[in-house]
């Protein structure tokens, strides 16, 4: 499918037009902010969230963790160590703790400089977001119950894409203990793809990321591919040494055509990337060629 045929998610007026459309797998383009948009703000702080709303970017992915106490604070690794001026497992530390640490600058590691922002909760980021993104919870399966009970008590489901490779019989039984629903994003490879059908009938997720180490593999095949656009949106992830055949950040930003390009072609809508500005400018083009 090519752009030209395609919704530009951050033309569309607002978030409930962007979500109507995923709801109805109209296949809106948009880049899926990974960790925010980093740079220049901490990778999943406050800043990176709100800079992606300032721009129209309604889909953000952030990570999450649970504290000592149990508290649900966004940050990628098991320890504070490269994103933070402390150290220390966050299981291990309470929340108390973790506040009174600092963000690094931008992805952080031994020689990034101090900033002044905090380590954010899942609770301050509500509401930023009601009304303006969706935030796709990686890392955060393990946490689900935690994480539907305080996004349902704030009345945000339909803000939030839980997402998991776990076979269709422990989706089901976290779904259907659940009064509400969730929105779902299934990781699909080669190895997973038997279950496919019954995936697509009894979980109807409303995003699927193919997972491919080569453009041989059976999921990114024509057959497959075109049967999952006529059900649910597909999410491409380019970032580097990612499962994506090399078909990456660091190509698009050589070559767009045979990156990010590679994957609208193909009719994927949702792409994960390190740079959803540089996105956005190129599938602007595209579309205006």
């Amino acid at each position: 499918m090519a752009v030209n045929q395609q919704l530009l998610g951050w033309r569309l007026s607002n978030y409930k037009s962007f979500y109507q459309a995923l709801q109805e797998k109209l296949h809106p383009l948009t880049p899926v902010a990974h960790r925010g948009l980093w740079n220049p703000a901490p990778e999943n702080s406050l800043p990176s969230i709100q800079h992606c709303i300032d721009r129209k970017v309604y889909l953000i992915e952030l990570d999450m963790r649970l504290t000592k106490d149990g508290h649900i604070i966004l940050m990628h690794d098991a320890t504070v160590d490269r994103t933070t001026n402390g150290t220390g497992e966050i299981d291990q530390l309470t929340l108390k703790e973790i506040k009174e640490l600092s963000l690094k600058e931008l992805n952080g590691g031994p020689n990034a400089k101090i900033s002044t922002e905090k380590v954010p909760t899942l609770l301050e980021v509500l509401p930023m977001i009601k009304g303006k993104a969706m935030i796709n919870a990686d890392k955060a399966w393990d946490l689900r119950h935690e994480l539907y009970e305080l996004v349902e008590k704030h009345d945000l489901l339909d803000h939030f894409m839980l997402k998991s490779d776990k076979p269709v019989e422990q989706l089901k039984d976290f779904f259907e203990s659940k009064p509400r629903n969730m929105c779902y994003m299934h990781k699909l490879n080669d190895q997973n793809l038997h279950q496919l059908d019954l995936l697509l009938n009894e979980i109807s997720p409303i995003a699927i990321e193919l997972i491919f180490y080569t453009e041989e593999d059976e999921v990114i095949s024509e057959a497959v591919v075109s049967k999952l656009k006529n059900q649910t949106n597909l999410w491409g992830n380019a970032l580097d040494f990612a499962e994506n055949a090399r078909r990456s950040d660091a190509l698009s930003l050589l070559d767009p055509d045979k990156g990010w390009g590679w994957f609208i072609d193909r009719g994927f809508s949702l792409i994960q990337t390190n740079y959803p500005l540089q996105f956005m400018d190129y599938a602007e083009k595209k579309s205006n060629k």
